[in-house]
């Protein structure tokens, strides 16, 4: 049976090394495993607790989706 994965960003701020090391270089790992379903998800609406400028947000998460 094939373990899943469920794993989100916030989209506040540019992502930077922490980001990489700690969430995204690991998703990436477990989606080229053929034996883990992977789901990602940029939390946009969580973003918006911490950063109150949409504009801020939307930016944030085309630079994290890039």
């Amino acid at each position: 049976m094939k373990q899943t994965y469920l794993t989100g960003i916030t989209t506040t701020g540019t992502p930077h090394l922490g980001n990489y090391v700690g969430a995204i270089r690991p998703a990436i790992e477990a989606s080229r495993r053929d034996d883990i379903n992977t789901f990602f998800f940029l939390a946009d609406y969580h973003a918006l607790v911490k950063c109150h400028d949409p504009e801020l947000v939307r930016q944030s998460r085309a630079e994290i989706a890039a």
